[in-house]
């Protein structure tokens, strides 16, 4: 478990081999550099899960966090969902309009459906 400034992360890397990260607190100026550093650190080369259930606030350091994991799960060719279904969660990223550019799934459930679907074959030239 990896705790500071009211930010609690707790990680289980399960059979299939999917990594799954369930977060709670405020994700605020203060709080998204925890979630910075456990997703800079922690993350390994597994497809992962970032579960945003237990997060009582998401500000815009927060969002920035999950545009960054974003950029970096590309490049490192990790999929990986963001689970949230709430209004802390979910309404700043609609009002932001990352909802399109986010893997935002509704529960860790079809997170997982939705990573272990075969990856689509990369178009040939």
């Amino acid at each position: 478990m990896h705790t500071l400034n009211d930010v609690r992360i707790e990680a289980e890397l399960r059979q299939d081999g999917i990594l799954l990260a369930r977060t709670a607190g405020e994700l605020d100026a203060l709080g998204a550099p925890v979630l910075r550093d456990y997703l800079d650190t922690g993350l390994g080369t597994s497809d992962f899960v970032l579960d945003l259930e237990d997060v009582t606030f998401l500000g815009s350091s927060g969002l920035q966090v999950l545009l960054d994991t974003d950029a970096a799960a590309t490049r490192r060719g990790q999929r990986w969902a963001v689970v949230g279904s709430h209004r802390a969660v979910t309404r700043p990223i609609e009002l932001t309009g990352l909802a399109g550019l986010l893997p935002l799934r509704p529960d860790v459930p079809a997170a997982i459906s939705w990573l272990t679907l075969p990856r689509p074959a990369a178009a040939a030239h």
